[in-house]
């Protein structure tokens, strides 16, 4: 069980939860989701044990995700501090060398850290990101749908189980195990203050911020400041993220700005194509961080 495996530290007086197994050289990876709605390192949960055959895995909740404190402030509930929580997490675990995964909002994470601290990222495998696609709001309006239309109570196990499977290809990657920890998360008394702060900071604070980030990240590539050795994996059957055109315009968006650039597009698989095509994800993240040495 990959909660045999969890682990707490303060980053800079932030409680911070994660997973760690194995050892080798370290991959780091990184959810997405919204702060206080159930996301959590548990996405991983196919995943992380495979990946430990070949590599130190280390996989964090991300700040105000999980069981990971929430931002400090009001003013912290942004994505550039959650990004540089990712950052501050991965130096004081002492390490300056590592392979990145980020999946969907944890991919912009994921990006940013890449421009950033470029001497810190080896390679970095990009998964289904909306939030990475030019053109397209901080909050995606298939997101805005789903919110609109889930035929039942917000929080509900029904509910979690609806979000999880509208996301899908095939509803049977939706276990128990996914539905009890997602449901365990969001019912958390701090995910509880998260939501009732994100009812006025999300259009406050947080979506200003991805927007204004957003469009500085893109700047950047297109400045020809990323040089990140990048795998970008893409489930076919995305309806949150559909591969075209979203999917493409991020390929075309590195891959024109960077040679070292590929793209996997995982068939039969949607928003979460790392968790529906497990081994196969597995047996591609393993083969492309072991060639860079």
């Amino acid at each position: 069980m990959i909660a045999d495996h969890f682990n707490y530290i303060d980053v800079d007086g932030v409680r911070t939860r994660y997973f760690e197994k194995g050892s080798g050289q370290p991959v780091v990876l990184v959810h997405g989701g919204a702060i206080g709605t159930g996301s959590s390192l548990d996405i991983f949960a196919e995943n992380l044990d495979v990946l430990a055959e070949s590599f130190r895995v280390i996989a964090p909740d991300k700040l105000g995700h999980g069981e990971t404190d929430n931002p400090a402030t009001d003013a912290d509930y942004t994505i550039a501090c959650m990004t540089d929580h990712i950052y501050r997490f991965v130096r004081t675990l002492g390490l300056d060398s590592i392979n990145l995964i980020g999946q969907s909002r944890g991919a912009f994470n994921g990006a940013s850290l890449c421009l950033d601290h470029p001497e810190l990222i080896r390679g970095f495998i990009l998964c289904n990101s909306a939030s990475m696609t030019p053109g397209v709001g901080a909050i995606p309006e298939f997101s805005k749908k789903v919110r609109a239309q889930a035929p039942f109570e917000i929080g509900s196990r029904d509910w979690v189980r609806y979000r999880a499977e509208v996301m899908c290809f095939a509803k049977a990657c939706v276990t128990e195990a996914w539905v009890d920890e997602w449901y365990r998360i969001f019912h958390l008394p701090k995910s509880t203050v998260a939501r009732d702060k994100m009812k006025t900071l999300s259009a406050e604070v947080f979506e200003p911020s991805v927007d204004t980030d957003k469009a500085h990240t893109i700047e950047r590539i297109e400045n020809s400041e990323y040089h990140t050795p990048t795998l970008i994996h893409w489930g076919k059957d995305d309806p949150s993220a559909p591969l075209d055109p979203m999917g493409l315009r991020v390929f075309d968006l590195l891959a024109s700005n960077y040679p070292s650039v590929s793209m996997h597009v995982a068939n039969q698989a949607g928003h979460f194509a790392f968790r529906e095509s497990h081994d196969n994800f597995n047996r591609l993240a393993t083969s492309f961080f072991t060639a860079l040495g």
